[in-house]
């Protein structure tokens, strides 16, 4: 190595020559006109004469980058950074490192380097509003709120600035100052604010009286304050619905009750079919303890909207007597069933819900008169769709024979009908039988061959049946399938997430299937052929397919949130351009969860499972010290000869299975298999930067789940979390719960000396186990599985606790807890218990 690598790195030259500073401006320039090529070969010029120059180097980094060439623009920005004594460099340059840091998305980088453009002397002002669009892009409001300002003071004449400032104070709880700000813009623009201006002006009207609000809370001086502004603004306001739904809401808190009432009826009167504001009236009038009184108010609404749901709905919720509640109950359905609304069990299916004891048996009672009394001749239409509703009924009840019967019934008067054969379908699927429900959602799609809706759940159903060939064949039908042999590419393109975890969870039970056969394979001794070589290897490969595949998916669930959240970047400014600040205020609350929606949880449980295994894997590969691989290696290698005349052929199907699989374009995906995912040397690492991290930030205690929660700690030996998880599990099932009760065993095992964690952290845990549950701790030496018999097997209704354990092997006996799942399944439809004895067991 030479002296030169080892020497320190000359600072980089602070000034320039002219012509070489009108060159790097002139380069400048070109960046800006997106002339890349023309900049970087003038860069290239200036670089040959100052090599170690980060303002040329950094804005040929910028050109390459938006040329494509993102490693070697990396490269060069690394070099620009090593030659900057901390943020010490021209403005420019910081300016440059920070638009660069952006546009690759790391805001926080972006951040400094903007700072740093201005306090190296930067006259450009606009960095103000990046670092307030960036600020508040990572959620610090604090330092928005000085750059708003700053801004703000700079570019008075613009209304987007004097609403972003207030927005900036009212996030931080300046409520006072962002009233002062938004009224003084007010007195400015009085006058002047053109048609194309309202809609703003009526936004920002309606947001500061919604800060008004927020500030009076419950006191009625400051509530009257807030009606007298709506009073004035009302004529300047668009969002009549906003005005009455506040003005009711300042009445309540105010304890003006008969005035709130008032309200709420002309709410009603303007929009019958909304639920909340029928609530909201029976609150305001008093009368939501009283059954008698609230029945006379809905008998009085009913008359005055007639043809409107709620007030028919709604005393079905409340009526006790069985008789009366029965001749409600007809009064609501078969009118709807005479007119031949598909939706019937839907409006009632609440109901069901919530008044599962009296609710279907009494519906059962009249629906089944209703047709008893109908000639399938001569009231075809009410014929078939009681039929559909008393099949939908059954399937609520888990009564499969029935609910078979009754479809079959509907659908032998007409069969052309595409809803009876999606409910026939579900009640397949329900029993179990997914082949047979995907077979008959392809009947009904072949009825109807233009309709998306169809179409999609035609997909998911050979999803669920494993049929994934088939899935994208019919999916494809309505993708854009350029460049392509499916429409797998364009799915992920247009992020269609219930494709892609429906695919993922579809390869993972592919996955299990492969393992098992690959494990009966390696067991039968008839095997050991050469012959069975090819075989072996085929069945290796399907595992490592499928599993990568799978997870594969599930990350670009992951991908997709990733990218909601950098979508919710050019928002910052935009809403403030076009004047909605409480669409701002609500986008910036639905990001606050966006880690926590369902689809992105789902994904993170099944992607849990793939990253759990591999670490499980790499722990038993560590104790066994590779003797088992190294087995398996002489397997394959002993038939390397036979091998070589197979490689020709299976590099051939290989290629084609890429296409079939391909989710993104070659330039952008190298691993369209997953592989190099299972190959991650850190899964836990993987797993929580690819979807923990961001979902434990954002959750709340009570909607955490434990089990993900629980299994992550354990393995990464934080004991003291895994407590956490157990004491959240408590709170929201009681600490004697099955699931708890197996948490539990299974942290105090991993307390016990011979168990290969922290000294420090199995003291805490066990500390926390014994303040919290000393009573149901069992004696030392005692036989989990057997404890858990004794204390929980009653409450083992679900087989959830139970496949918890039969995962845990080096805690409790599988061949004890095996019986006990079989048990269990008897509470279980047949889909689910399919799923669990096919996959789990």
């Amino acid at each position: 190595m030479s002296r030169r690598k080892l020497m320190k790195p000359k600072a980089a030259s602070k000034s320039t020559p002219a012509k070489d500073n009108s060159q790097f401006l002139e380069a400048l320039k070109l960046y800006e006109d997106k002339n890349y090529k023309k900049s970087v070969k003038l860069l290239d010029a200036l670089l040959k004469k100052d090599s170690r120059n980060p303002d040329t180097l950094s804005l040929k980094a910028m050109d390459l980058l938006f040329l494509g060439e993102k490693k070697e623009a990396e490269g060069l920005v690394g070099q620009a950074i090593k030659l900057i004594d901390g943020t010490k460099a021209s403005a420019i340059c910081c300016h440059v490192l920070g638009i660069y840091m952006r546009t690759t998305k790391d805001y926080k980088e972006s951040i400094k380097w903007f700072q740093a453009s201005l306090e190296n002397g930067s006259t450009n002002n606009q960095i103000y509003r990046d670092l307030a669009t960036l600020q508040s892009q990572i959620g610090d409001f604090k330092a928005a709120l000085v750059s708003r300002k700053k801004y703000w003071e700079v570019y008075l004449g613009y209304r987007a600035n004097w609403t972003s400032l207030a927005i900036a104070q009212d996030i931080n709880g300046e409520r006072q100052q962002a009233i002062n700000t938004l009224s003084q813009f007010e007195k400015l623009a009085e006058g002047k604010i053109s048609d194309a201006e309202k809609f703003e002006h009526s936004e920002c009207l309606f947001y500061k009286n919604d800060i008004m609000y927020r500030q009076a809370d419950t006191n009625a001086e400051k509530l009257q304050k807030v009606l007298n502004h709506l009073q004035d603004i009302e004529g300047k306001v668009s969002d009549k619905f906003g005005i009455l739904e506040r003005r009711a809401s300042c009445l309540m808190k105010m304890g003006k009750f008969r005035d709130a009432s008032i309200v709420y009826r002309t709410l009603i009167k303007r929009n019958p079919d909304n639920f909340v504001y029928y609530k909201l009236l029976e609150v305001s009038l008093a009368v939501q303890n009283n059954p008698a009184v609230k029945k006379l108010l809905y008998e009085k609404l009913a008359k005055f909207y007639p043809r409107c749901e709620p007030p028919k709905y709604i005393p079905l919720t409340f009526i006790k007597d069985e008789s009366e509640l029965e001749k409600k109950l007809g009064e609501y359905v078969i009118p709807l069933l005479k007119r031949g609304i598909p939706a019937t069990f839907s409006n009632v299916k609440p109901l069901y819900q919530k008044r599962s004891g009296v609710v279907p048996r009494l519906l059962e009672r009249v629906v089944g008169k209703y047709l008893d009394s109908l000639d399938a001749g001569e009231n075809p239409i009410q014929y078939i769709w009681t039929c559909y509703y008393l099949s939908q009924h059954y399937l609520f009840a888990k009564d499969y024979t029935n609910a078979s019967k009754y479809i079959e019934l509907a659908i032998t008067h007409t069969p052309t009908l595409v809803e009876f054969y999606i409910l026939k379908a579900r009640i397949a699927k329900h029993n179990g039988l997914l082949d047979d429900a995907a077979a008959v959602m392809e009947e009904a799609r072949k009825l109807d061959l233009q309709d998306r809706f169809i179409n999609s759940k035609t997909v998911k159903y050979f999803l669920r049946a494993n049929n994934i060939d088939k899935a994208i064949e019919i999916a494809s039908l309505f993708t854009k399938n350029d460049n392509s042999v499916n429409g797998v590419k364009d799915l992920h393109l247009v992020e269609a997430s219930w494709f892609i975890v429906e695919q993922g969870e579809a390869y993972y039970r592919l996955y299990l299937e492969a393992v098992k056969k690959l494990d009966d394979f390696k067991n039968d001794s008839s095997n050991e052929t050469e012959e069975s070589a090819g075989e072996l290897r085929e069945l290796q490969w399907l595992v490592s397919k499928y599993r990568g595949l799978s997870l594969k998916r599930f990350t670009a669930i992951s991908k997709f949130y990733k990218q909601f959240e950098d979508d919710q970047l050019d928002f910052h400014s935009y809403c403030m351009r076009k004047g909605t600040p409480r669409a701002y205020l609500d986008m910036l609350s639905w990001g606050k969860t966006l880690y926590t929606k369902p689809m992105y949880v789902r994904a993170m449980r099944f992607a849990a499972r793939i990253y759990f295994e591999l670490e499980d894997e790499a722990k038993r590969r560590r104790i066994a010290a590779g003797g088992a691989s190294e087995e398996e290696n002489g397997t394959v290698q002993a038939n390397n000869k036979k091998a070589k005349k197979e490689v020709s052929s299976v590099k051939k199907r290989r290629e084609e299975e890429r296409r079939q699989v391909l989710a993104y374009s070659e330039d952008q995906d190298d691993d369209p298999f997953g592989s190099k995912l299972l190959a991650t040397a850190t899964p836990l690492d993987s797993f929580a930067q690819e979807f923990y991290n961001a979902y434990n930030e954002e959750v709340r205690d009570d909607e955490r789940d434990p089990v993900v929660d629980f299994e992550f700690h354990y393995r990464t030996g934080k004991l003291a979390l895994c407590l956490g998880a157990l004491n959240r599990c408590a709170k929201r099932q009681g600490a004697d719960s099955a699931l708890c009760g197996a948490m539990l065993l299974t942290l105090l095992n991993a307390t016990r000396d011979a168990m290969p964690y922290e000294p420090i952290a199995k003291k805490v845990a066990l500390a926390g186990l014994e303040a919290d549950y000393k009573d149901l701790l069992p004696a030392d030496g005692s036989d989990s599985t057997e404890v858990f018999q004794e204390r929980y097997s009653k409450q083992t209704r679900l087989p959830t606790p139970l496949l918890f354990m039969y995962h845990h092997g080096e805690v409790f006996d599988q061949e004890k807890v095996k019986p006990m799942i079989l048990d269990s399944l008897a509470h279980c439809e047949p889909y689910i218990k399919n799923a669990i004895l096919q996959y789990e067991l």
